[in-house]
């Protein structure tokens, strides 16, 4: 009688979108059919969902598995995906992966690509699949940045959480009536008084005033950080920035990416309303 093959299942969607329009069932149902149509027996399914295929290292699952075929205990023979992007987005993390796998007589099959490594035609176009994919990911973060920009230049927020003192209704920053008071005191005693940013926070401590806990500042309390960052910001003059905050690569690193932030960068004049003038905003500005 002959011995079935075994294999692992591997699913994943992105937190931006869902790429083709496949959610993770759709790719598990296809691949379960096509693991039974080769009469193969699945060993493990394996799920990374609401995950970005530009790195190996943020997919817990993909990580999982990996180790799970170096260690051999399920002798699988295939990984299936549903297309070769669902595994990696990264060239190379896809090729070493690939590696690792076959180092251990484990080959993928990209099911809606026709792909299979153990073919030295499927090598191949996974070798040009992946490098097109990686190019792919940069486009779309480079897109998706431009419209960010844009939207920036039309004074829109750029998404993301309210700054404290606002609230976002419709995408639209609005004037927050519980958490104002606060911004107006910070700007006032910071310009008014010699208190510093310490002084102002242990003002804010003291008197009673009470921070409203968000999911973005949990932090209960006014502190010194928190009093920099409001003084800072030009949305409390009714300006929005972009490029406050980059995003760069670490040097020697293949992936490794860390936030910079910017000593320049462009302010727009925003459509929200200002909680203080542009000239108290320039006298705070910059308050270290």
């Amino acid at each position: 009688m002959k011995k079935q093959k075994k294999c692992y299942i591997y699913t994943r969607v992105s937190t931006a979108i869902q790429v083709d329009g496949y959610s993770l069932d759709a790719q598990k149902d296809k691949l379960r059919k096509y693991a039974e149509y080769q009469d193969m027996t699945v060993a493990e399914e394996f799920s990374d969902e609401g995950h970005s295929g530009k790195n190996i290292k943020g997919r817990p699952e993909f990580v999982r598995m990996m180790e799970k075929i170096e260690s051999g205990e399920d002798g699988v023979e295939y990984v299936l995906v549903f297309k070769l992007s669902r595994f990696g987005r990264n060239a190379a993390d896809v090729l070493n992966s690939l590696q690792i796998m076959q180092d251990y007589g484990v080959n993928l099959i990209c099911v809606e690509d026709g792909i299979d490594s153990s073919k030295d035609a499927g090598k191949l176009m996974i070798s040009v699949l992946s490098a097109v994919a990686e190019i792919e990911r940069e486009n779309i973060r480079t897109q998706t940045m431009a419209g960010r920009e844009q939207k920036a230049k039309e004074g829109k927020w750029n998404g993301g959480f309210a700054p404290y003192g606002y609230k976002l209704e419709n995408g639209q920053l609005l004037i927050a009536d519980d958490e104002v008071e606060v911004i107006r005191i910070i700007f006032d005693r910071y310009i008014h008084t010699n208190s510093g940013i310490r002084g102002v926070a242990t003002y804010l401590n003291d008197n009673g005033y009470t921070k409203k806990l968000r999911q973005n500042n949990t932090i209960p309390g006014f502190s010194s950080g928190f009093i920099k960052s409001v003084l800072d910001n030009p949305v409390y003059m009714g300006k929005i920035a972009y490029g406050r905050r980059r995003t760069e690569k670490k040097i020697g690193t293949r992936n490794e990416m860390y936030i910079v932030e910017q000593d320049e960068y462009p302010i727009y004049d925003g459509c929200h309303e200002a909680i203080i003038s542009e000239a108290d905003w320039r006298l705070s500005f910059p308050p270290w």
